[in-house]
């Protein structure tokens, strides 16, 4: 596990992302192309992250399906461009959120990707 580390007596924390995606209704021909962007997805992530988890299905919420990410809270705006590079025309929305594994939260860290991103 990769872990960030947070000035003070904690020591590390463990971030988690999980990013729950809805996909627009597609013809044969973008499901081949949307499969595609997975691939390069995957082949691309940033140093540091890794998928711990994929899901076709989110039962019981309006999305998708959903995707749990763990690495570095500073990789994660690099993920974040990734996703958007190859996602964009194959999702009507999506939403992630960002937790920990650990004794405590760096709420200012986490902050600052708050206010630089635009509102799902």
């Amino acid at each position: 596990m990769v872990t960030s580390k947070i000035p003070g007596e904690i020591g590390s924390t463990k971030y988690v992302y999980l990013t729950l995606y809805r996909l627009k209704t597609m013809s044969d021909k973008e499901k081949h192309e949307w499969f595609g962007s997975w691939r390069k997805i995957r082949r691309n992530l940033p140093k540091g992250m890794k998928i711990v988890t994929e899901a076709s299905s989110a039962f019981g919420t309006e999305y998708t399906g959903f995707t749990v990410y763990e690495g570095p809270l500073e990789k994660f705006e690099e993920l974040i461009d990734i996703l958007e590079e190859h996602t964009s025309g194959f999702l009507e929305k999506s939403l992630t959120i960002i937790g920990t594994q650990g004794f405590s939260l760096p709420t200012a860290d986490i902050q600052k990707i708050v206010d630089s991103r635009p509102i799902d």
